[in-house]
């Protein structure tokens, strides 16, 4: 089993960013991932907070920090950004950190920062598709042609290419805390492994009997499990309607066992639930020292 640590970049400085990776690495946490908003709307803000660096120059300031720790997007939102231009900048992450680039991916959720963006909301899964289309081409191959809904292009020369090749894991998210059928489908057809967030027991039970069924349909082998949750570890147990990976040290291992009997084979971990760096810091640390010793 492996972990990874989703960093509540909207909480931290840039420092504090290299801190909290540098000690998840230490600690021998597997991966660090970085969220993605172009602009705070007010329901980002709320939910979340205003600061949002972007994911990729972040990442590739951080794999000049670290040394064997996996780096990746917790998500990348495919339809803000001309998707040549995001394979150009996950590939440059992939060549400064020797292969470590984890590229995960979504379609977004805030339909005010779309308006913004001047994207249509409404299109946004299809226009996710296309650009998640386009990116895996451009990866493959250094000159490309390409025929789409919202973009088209004839001999375009590409390069330098990622380090792994065909192409860096893509890990395709759905909404935060909602199953999405398209979510599943996207995840069968063009990822390496579903990666929902914030799904409770009976969602993750729910998803991966439509993802066995979706991939059975398409004849094709179903991607790997790796969810995102909070981890919420407290002094005390939980009551019986606590959240996964909300309790006590005993009941977080029972929970990690639980996904793993589901067939997860890695777990990446919110801690926004924390008050600041150092607690952050603490609590990967308590994980790390009892609870990753038993199950890894």
């Amino acid at each position: 089993m492996r972990f990874g640590v989703i960093l509540p970049i909207w909480r931290l400085t840039v420092r504090d960013a290299e801190w909290l990776t540098c000690r998840a690495e230490e600690l021998g946490f597997d991966g660090v991932f970085i969220p993605d908003h172009v602009v705070a709307m007010p329901a980002t803000v709320e939910h979340y907070g205003p600061s949002w660096p972007d994911p990729l120059s972040l990442l590739a300031y951080l794999a000049g920090k670290t040394s064997n720790i996996r780096l990746g997007t917790s998500v990348v939102v495919l339809p803000y950004r001309n998707p040549l231009a995001v394979a150009k900048a996950a590939a440059t992450v992939d060549q400064v950190s020797g292969g470590r680039f984890i590229f995960g991916v979504g379609v977004g959720w805030d339909e005010a920062e779309f308006k913004v963006l001047n994207i249509p909301f409404r299109e946004r899964g299809r226009i996710g598709d296309e650009y998640l289309a386009v990116i895996k081409a451009v990866w493959a191959s250094e000159v490309v042609d390409f025929k789409g809904n919202h973009i088209s292009f004839e001999r375009v020369g590409f390069a330098p290419r990622p380090v792994q090749q065909p192409h860096p894991p893509i890990w395709v998210a759905c909404s935060p805390f909602n199953l999405t059928g398209a979510s599943v489908r996207r995840a069968v057809t063009a990822g390496d492994a579903w990666h929902p967030l914030g799904l409770n027991r009976e969602q993750m039970k729910r998803g991966l009997d439509l993802m066995r069924a979706e991939a059975e349909r398409l004849g094709r082998i179903p991607p790997a499990f790796r969810p995102r949750n909070l981890l919420n570890l407290t002094d005390q147990p939980a009551g019986d309607d606590r959240a996964l990976f909300e309790g006590s040290l005993d009941q977080v291992r029972a929970d990690v066992e639980f996904v793993r009997g589901l067939g997860a084979d890695y777990i990446t971990f919110d801690i926004y639930g924390c008050t600041d760096p150092g607690h952050m810091a603490r609590m990967l640390e308590t994980f790390a020292r009892d609870v990753m010793p038993a199950l890894t």
